[in-house]
């Protein structure tokens, strides 16, 4: 019978409930030992939101946790993900972490590619209450930035938003999912209880791409003078 804590992947969006999800993992007493993100094919930035490899890399560095990441089209995610996650088991880990909410197929998809690979999926936010979760987040000092929002769906003006208790107002008023479970808008966390030092980041360029209205957070390397706000206009 096992005794110690299993040692565990984070399946990393570099967002607000991987995060959490994260956090939640290691109060529970798993072992995170690195974070795995998929990246689009040139792997210069993160499938999902969007994000600089520097960035995720500057986010990886501050939690001290190695960044494992595999440039892959939408065809061939189920199998890039399958063989990475099988190169960690055989490094050690027993688990992975996931950040999905209420998405009973992507939960399907995460049993499937874990059993395959021979780890345990853990899901630390299944099925809890959007405003709760969003709530903790915020109550335990984590920092996050909206990095990408649907266009057409969410105003423009939240793109660059920190994340805290006005903009979730303004989210719930326009009838979308609190945390955009469904894709309806993407954040970028900088700072908080796990991170050893804040994130530093300057805003680039907002563009439109694919739906979605992007906001590219350019990292600030530590001898460059600390911007005054990574929420100013490109």
């Amino acid at each position: 019978m096992k005794t110690q804590a299993p040692k565990a992947v984070v399946s990393w969006s570099g967002g607000k409930d991987s995060c959490l999800a994260a956090h939640r993992a290691v109060a529970a007493g798993i072992r995170p030992q690195a974070l795995l993100t998929a990246m689009i094919e040139n792997g210069t930035r993160s499938r999902s939101h969007g994000l600089r490899l520097e960035l995720l890399q500057a986010q990886a560095r501050s939690l001290g946790l190695p960044l494992v990441t595999r440039a892959t089209s939408w065809e061939d995610y189920d199998e890039t993900m399958h063989a990475a996650l099988s190169l960690l088991a055989v490094d050690g880990v027993e688990a992975g972490v996931f950040g999905d909410i209420d998405l009973e197929p992507h939960r399907e998809w995460v049993a499937g590619v874990c059993a395959r690979a021979g780890i345990e999926p853990f899901h630390p936010l299944w099925q809890e209450p959007r405003l709760a979760l969003l709530a903790e987040l915020l109550q335990l000092g984590y920092e996050a930035v909206v990095v990408a929002i649907k266009d057409a769906v969410l105003p423009a003006e939240l793109l660059g938003r920190r994340l805290d208790r006005t903009p979730v107002e303004e989210l719930v008023a326009h009838g979308v999912d609190a945390c955009g479970e469904e894709g309806e808008y993407h954040t970028a966390v900088l700072d908080g209880p796990l991170f050893r030092e804040r994130i530093r980041a300057r805003s680039g360029a907002r563009v439109l791409r694919d739906g979605y209205r992007f906001l590219d957070l350019v990292p600030v390397p530590a001898e460059e003078p600390r911007p005054a706000s990574v929420y100013s206009p490109a």
